[in-house]
């Protein structure tokens, strides 16, 4: 039996500083305005309901609740779905947390443009929903109950967003 001859092809290593990809979960970044109500909503559902089970983190486009809790409403609405957001603390969307993400999801389209603005044109950013996820802050417990069926009916239940 012959050897097979000519060179070999070797596997091409991760960038410096960056892991392989294919060696860690996917990594999804949600974005909303002040990452209090819609962000955290839907990163907690996105992470449980992905079949991959992506790790999943949210931030904001503004400063304006930066280190706050989610909105009391929001962990309410979700604790009662199976959904723990105590431990959220809003934060600021960042060049370091864009460059973090395989996938970036906006969720209606004034965040989209703000995620494009600062992920530039070489990235995708795909909006959870067409016309856009509902805004509960400052509203009564039936508005977040809407977010979060909106937020649901968007991911689907099966969701798994294509690559970015």
């Amino acid at each position: 039996m012959t050897k097979p001859t000519g060179p070999t092809t070797p596997a091409t290593p991760a960038p410096a500083g960056r892991p392989d990809p294919s060696a860690r979960p996917r990594r999804v970044l949600v974005v909303c305005k002040g990452n209090i109500c819609r962000s955290p909503a839907a990163a907690a559902l996105l992470a449980a309901r992905s079949p991959d089970r992506p790790e999943v983190r949210s931030a904001a486009t503004t400063s304006w609740h930066l280190g706050e809790p989610a909105d009391p409403l929001m962990v309410q609405t979700m604790a009662r779905i199976g959904y723990d957001l105590s431990g959220h603390r809003a934060a600021l969307l960042t060049a370091e947390l864009v460059d973090w993400a395989d996938e970036l999801i906006a969720v209606d389209t004034e965040t989209t443009r703000a995620v494009r603005r600062l992920a530039g044109p070489a990235r995708t950013v795909h909006q959870l929903s067409d016309q856009g996820i509902f805004d509960p802050w400052g509203g009564p417990p039936d508005d977040f109950a809407r977010t979060v069926r909106e937020i649901e009916a968007a991911l689907g239940p099966h969701h798994r967003p294509a690559p970015a």
